[in-house]
Formats: C-alpha cells, structure tokens, sequence
C-alpha cells in the first residue's frame, strides 16, 4: 500500500472511530531464510487494515503486512 492510499484509509478511519491508537507487528515465517534472531520482527508492505477491540488494549487500528 502506498502511503496516499494509508493515510486515506487511516482517515477514513478517524471519522468513523476518533482518533484511536494504531499498532503494526509481524513476525517472520517459519521457512524464512533469516538466521533465528533476526526472524521475531520484519520489514513488509501494509497490506490491509483491521479494527480490532480487544479487553487488554481496547479500540485500535491494526495493520496487516
């Protein structure tokens, strides 16, 4: 996703839910050709977005790679 597209997407989110907190993780898969320490977190595209509501960290926008 390119960053016009993100930023349209997280405003479009902001109208509906206010500004709320946005997280982004990822973790390498299995067969990653990485050696094991560097395989917990990664670099990747923003594929999509997710609005989540969980009891531990609430209201947020989760970005998906």
């Amino acid at each position: 996703m390119n960053i016009d597209d993100l930023i349209l997407e997280l405003e479009k989110t902001k109208e509906q839910y206010g500004n709320i907190e946005v997280t982004c993780t990822g973790t390498a898969l299995p067969d990653c050709p990485l050696p094991e320490k560097n395989k917990k977190v990664f670099e990747s595209t923003v594929e999509n977005l997710e609005i989540k509501n969980t009891r531990n960290l609430g209201l947020r926008v989760r970005l998906y790679m």
